[in-house]
């Protein structure tokens, strides 16, 4: 038996059929949010997330994230508790080592006796379905099983129907809301930036004498191993970060901390030589996106950390995303491409897109 047939077996201790009653919000005192999939996500939960505080506010509300996106939620206004659990494909631990913290955080979330878990996802998704249902809840909201995954249906004793298609993940996840007749005007993004963060970012600004105003262009470099669609020329990157350079404001570079080596060796040899950041915590790379006036990035996980902290960004868009969906929410943005690989993308488009984003303001 493979890891994960085991694991779905560990979902089925409970009870496969059962009977919660009609939904009654005034039985509700304990609410767990699961949503085990990426940074970006995460970040387009937040505004839902509040909508359940304002919904239920004496409530005990807590989330489960994979370890890759924790830092994105912790803090988050109308949290009270955050369990992470690592994701075997993720390669952070062992197979076996992230199965048994996986098991931890199902042991914690059933000791606390739920009354609601809410699985946010636009479709049905098997590993977040089992853990929701392992969860223990009395009521278990999610998108409904369809086609071959219909045997799962039991997962959810609140079915909901999929969202329709080409409206954003932030407003997808309030209409899986719906389904217990919550909703919310105010749909805003949320990431918590601490204020030893935000006085880091100051210091490295200050430190390379870009503390004045205008505050720098900020150019997340990076490269996608899984996703060559979104790899923008080298050269390019080196183009667009000497010609910031001389630009007001300046330019600061950051990028994953496992690709020092190879940006080092894209900048190499420029003068003057640019401000390079680098962190291994999310809230610091945050604290540094909220400090920039503009920042440019491929549509990704950094997108939307920088659309939460509310800094306008030109993005370097790939071929396989819909934009109705994943773009930037309620923040001023610019996309190029979207059409075909980021590498069809000019570095006069994207100089073009900073001097119009910055002239709008």
């Amino acid at each position: 038996m493979s890891l994960l047939s085991a694991t779905y077996n560990l979902a089925l201790l409970g009870r496969i059929k059962d009977d919660p009653g009609p939904f009654d919000p005034a039985q509700v005192r304990k609410i767990l949010v699961v949503r085990n999939d990426n940074i970006g996500d995460v970040i387009c939960t937040t505004p839902a997330l509040d909508a359940l505080r304002r919904a239920f506010p004496n409530a005990f509300i807590a989330a489960v994230v994979c370890t890759l996106a924790q830092e994105a939620i912790a803090g988050h206004r109308a949290l009270d508790q955050v369990w992470a659990y690592p994701k075997a494909k993720h390669k952070q631990h062992g197979a076996l080592e992230s199965l048994a913290r996986l098991g931890q955080v199902i042991r914690q979330t059933r000791a606390q006796g739920f009354d609601l878990a809410i699985a946010f996802r636009s479709n049905f998704s098997s590993s977040q379905a089992w853990l929701t249902y392992a969860s223990g809840a009395r009521w278990r909201l999610g998108p409904q099983a369809q086609g071959r995954r219909a045997k799962w249906g039991f997962y959810y004793n609140l079915p909901a129907p999929w969202p329709p298609q080409g409206i954003h993940e932030v407003q997808r996840c309030f209409h899986l809301l719906k389904r217990i007749a919550v909703d919310s005007p105010e749909k805003r993004l949320y990431l918590e930036v601490p204020r030893p963060a935000a006085e880091m970012a100051a210091r490295f600004l200050a430190d390379h004498g870009l503390g004045g105003q205008p505050g720098p262009v900020l150019v997340n470099i990076t490269r996608w191993a899984y996703r060559p669609d979104r790899l923008w020329p080298e050269e390019r990157y080196r183009a667009l970060v000497a010609e910031l350079a001389l630009r007001p404001g300046g330019v600061v570079v950051t990028h994953a901390p496992a690709d020092g080596p190879w940006v080092a060796e894209v900048l190499a040899g420029l003068d003057p030589a640019p401000a390079v950041f680098s962190s291994p915590h999310l809230k610091e790379f945050a604290a540094m996106l909220a400090a920039a006036d503009l920042v440019i990035t491929c549509e990704g996980g950094p997108m939307h950390l920088t659309a939460a902290v509310g800094t306008p960004q030109v993005v370097l868009w790939g071929e396989d995303t819909p934009m109705e969906v994943w773009h930037p929410w309620e923040v001023s943005h610019t996309i190029l491409g979207g059409r075909g690989p980021v590498s069809q993308i000019e570095l006069t488009e994207v100089l073009a897109a900073v001097e119009r984003l910055r002239a709008g303001r």
